[in-house]
């Protein structure tokens, strides 16, 4: 494999067995929200897109918790999250880790990010850690939560991780690496050889989509924050029979649908609480509120790398 998780600690490689599984769950269509970052309005409109289409299954999958690093804030995103399947991502190994290694927030990231960048995450993180000193029957619960879900969707395999195939926060499912002609032939041949027809992952904090007949790598970025220029919402993945109104884009695997969904919680609610917990010149003031607060400069294009078409009521 192209070498996207060299960085990361040697307990974030996912063994293949885990994806080899027989699934987890059974559902005609599924949601996968990863990258809430602690963002109580994306949990509310997440509760709400489900309820109304009635999602048999949704999946939160990894870095539920990054902004809300007050004990209070914890508790309330677990608790809006308590009827999903949970995964774990970076955050939340770091956070159950019971001795510091020196790995930080574990993001792995990758050598264009600027190391002020990466030490504004450190401390984002050291302060979410000692909020949750204070909660040790979470910390335990973090500690039983997986990194890996395979879900049945109809009759078709979709296998879920926060990182990529190898890695908890690995970076093979960014845009980058998914562009390279080896690296699709990699995927499709791991996918083909472990009957997956759909990988879904998160991490990189800007989505991607690739399909190529028969299997598809869809990256939905960031739930709990703006993924587009003039989109002031999350975006999480949904995987279907059944095509959805609202979606930005999508491809198709043999009977199913794969999605991206807007998730447009109160854009104008958030700011307000992440600006009481991250005042100005703070670490996540500084790397976050700009992108919060205007969106990113990506298109809805970017992310499309083949196999995807973005829809026409968009």
């Amino acid at each position: 494999m192209i070498s996207a998780g060299r960085s990361c600690p040697a307990d974030y490689a996912l063994p293949p067995k885990l994806f080899e599984a027989e699934p987890c769950g059974h559902c005609d269509t599924l949601y996968v929200a990863g990258g809430i970052y602690g963002n109580p309005e994306a949990l509310k409109t997440l509760a709400l897109l489900a309820d109304e289409e009635n999602a048999s299954l949704v999946v939160v999958n990894g870095d539920m918790h990054w902004f809300d690093k007050t004990a209070q804030d914890f508790i309330h995103t677990e608790r809006l999250a308590e009827p999903y399947i949970k995964l774990i991502g970076n955050v939340e190994a770091e956070l159950r880790r019971e001795t510091d290694i020196g790995a930080g927030c574990g993001c792995a990231y990758p050598d264009c990010v600027s190391q002020e960048a990466v030490e504004r995450s450190n401390l984002i993180h050291r302060e979410l850690k000692e909020a949750l000193a204070f909660l040790p029957e979470y910390k335990a619960a973090l500690a039983r939560r997986p990194g890996v879900a395979v879900v049945e969707v109809g009759k078709q395999r979709v296998a879920i991780s926060h990182g990529d195939e190898q890695f908890l926060a690995g970076w093979g499912c960014s845009r980058e690496f998914l562009a390279e002609a080896g690296r699709q032939t990699e995927l499709a041949r791991w996918m083909s050889e472990r009957r997956i027809d759909v990988l879904a992952t998160t991490h990189t904090c800007a989505p991607a989509a690739l399909a190529w007949g028969h299997g598809a790598v869809i990256n939905n970025g960031a739930a709990g924050m703006p993924n587009f220029k003039g989109q002031f919402g999350g975006l999480i993945t949904r995987i279907a029979a059944l095509p959805h109104q609202d979606a930005l884009y999508r491809g198709k695997v043999g009977g199913l649908y794969i999605e991206a969904l807007p998730l447009r919680y109160d854009h104008e609610a958030f700011i307000r609480w992440f600006d009481d917990l991250w005042p100005q010149e703070s670490p996540g003031e500084v790397s976050y509120r700009e992108r919060i607060v205007q969106g990113t400069e990506d298109e809805i294009e970017d992310a499309l790398l083949g196999g995807f078409l973005r829809c026409n009521n968009k």
